[in-house]
């Protein structure tokens, strides 16, 4: 302004001198406004983050900046947007002048309060200004970095039944069923294709034929979950619903049975098909996390459709883990597809949603048993059940009903 009011002054009384005292006062802001925005030109920003985390947890950002231009950066600030944080906004200052071609980092905190889900992160606003602080100029940057917030799960006491070969399960299966180990189990007499190494060559001499030697065959350690995905299946809202409960408890049952070197297979039926086929090992916990990460309740398949295309990937000797809601109860297609199971040598545990604890989004429930009357009735088929009531303790819940179990 001062500069404008000398060159007005100059031209209106003819006063070159002070003209002369205007034009660089007029022109030392542009000049300065130009090499900031020169500045910026060179400037470019990006993040470091970890790809995934737990609900709950505070992670650390590393804002890296890179001065391309050939001028100085004084005091630049990176803001961003973290999404896991209740869409927070995070502000991230460099406290000192960065040099031309250098590269500097600086750190901030977030805390995941969002529940389980997949949430992007950003976008980069950048903010520069010139020494004088005079201007200030920005810029945007897009990234796509999603991290992932995995549900917080706690193992239960009673993994040592569900993740694990069991000794009076492997003992009922090594009664009727043949296979290679060591365990004797009877002879019988040789069959073309036997192979010789089986020939129990004493009791053949004593007999006057050919006899061969049976071994039994092991139970499975291998945990198969299903997850009810179907719209109707929902119970209450929010972190205390049906599903939040089941996929916390899918994900725990999972990290037990990984842990002790079994096979976890995962099926679920929503708008996507979730399919996790039997895998082994501590690092295959997050190939069950990432696929529980995603899930909702909008499925258009009763659990007892999902189970009758499944049923045959579920292997004799292994533990099937189902999550029952109200609508299922009533359901004769279902009862027999689990006792389908149980006769094939698979140990069916009912995970059971006590509706009188939840509040339903579609009413009442349409089902004539309570769940105590559907407990009695499951047990009584040879089930074995864990009833889940909203906001429950689920390894208190686990470890009380399983260790009373047969």
């Amino acid at each position: 302004m001062l500069g404008l009011i000398a060159v007005g002054t100059g031209i209106y009384h003819s006063s070159p001198l002070s003209a002369a005292l205007g034009i660089p006062l007029v022109l030392l802001p542009l000049v300065v406004y130009l090499l900031l925005r020169i500045s910026l030109r060179g400037v470019t920003v990006s993040h470091l983050a970890p790809e995934s985390a737990f609900e709950g947890d505070g992670i650390e950002i590393i804002i890296i900046l890179h001065n391309g231009s050939r001028l100085p950066l004084f005091y630049p600030q990176v803001s961003e947007v973290f999404t896991p944080e209740v869409h927070a906004r995070k502000d991230t200052l460099f406290p000192y002048r960065v040099l031309p071609r250098e590269t500097v980092e600086e750190v901030y905190r977030g805390h995941c309060l969002l529940p389980r889900g997949i949430y992007p992160l950003g976008p980069l606003e950048v903010h520069v200004s010139d020494p004088l602080g005079w201007f200030q100029a920005g810029k945007t940057v897009e990234i796509d970095s999603p991290i992932k917030v995995y549900p917080r799960f706690q193992p239960f006491a009673v993994s040592e039944k569900l993740g694990d070969c069991l000794s009076h399960f492997s003992d009922h299966l090594s009664r009727f069923r043949i296979g290679e180990t060591n365990e004797f189990f009877s002879v019988r007499e040789y069959r073309i294709g036997d192979p010789l190494k089986r020939v129990h060559w004493v009791l053949t001499a004593h007999r006057g034929f050919p006899v061969v030697r049976e071994n039994t065959r092991h139970a499975t350690g291998d945990l198969c979950l299903f997850l009810d995905l179907y719209r109707y299946a929902l119970l209450g809202v929010g972190r205390g619903s049906s599903l939040e409960l089941a996929v916390r408890i899918a994900a725990s049952l999972s990290a037990d049975a990984l842990q002790r070197g079994h096979r976890v297979q995962l099926f679920a039926s929503g708008s996507r098909e979730v399919s996790v086929p039997a895998c082994a090992g501590n690092a295959r916990l997050q190939t069950i996390l990432d696929a529980l990460v995603g899930v909702r309740p909008d499925g258009t398949l009763p659990l007892d459709d999902v189970l009758g295309q499944r049923t045959h990937e579920v292997r004799p000797g292994s533990t099937a883990a189902l999550m029952v809601s109200p609508y299922l109860r009533e359901s004769a297609k279902f009862e027999g597809k689990i006792l389908l199971l149980r006769r094939s040598g698979v140990r069916v545990v009912l995970i059971v949603f006590d509706d009188s604890t939840f509040r339903s989004l579609y009413g009442p429930s349409e089902s004539g048993r309570s769940t105590d009357d559907y407990r009695s009735s499951m047990k009584s088929l040879g089930m074995e059940v864990v009833v889940v009531p909203c906001a429950g303790n689920l390894p208190m819940l686990f470890a009380s009903s399983m260790g009373g179990s047969p």
